[in-house]
């Protein structure tokens, strides 16, 4: 496993709420080694927004954050955690 997807499972399974660590750790774990390199770096772009923001865009579609143009985005929507 590289370096880039090891940072960034660590990083999306430390986000500071549960509820966006089994969420985007959860989207991680599943996805990370299938992104290609630009969606692999959409990613780690939205790691930089506040649990409260992405939580905000992810429930109740929110459009002050602007991922809809990542490629990514509707990979994450329509992500759902297996318990």
């Amino acid at each position: 496993m590289n370096n880039l997807i090891k940072k960034l499972l660590y990083r999306s399974n430390h986000r500071g709420t549960k509820e966006m660590d089994l969420l985007i750790g959860g989207f991680a774990k599943e996805n990370l080694k299938k992104l290609t390199p630009i969606e692999l770096e959409e990613f780690e772009l939205l790691l930089n927004f506040t649990d409260k923001e992405l939580s905000s865009w992810l429930v109740d579609n929110n459009k002050n954050i602007d991922l809809e143009n990542f490629s990514i985005s509707n990979k994450i929507k329509e992500f759902k955690i297996k318990f």
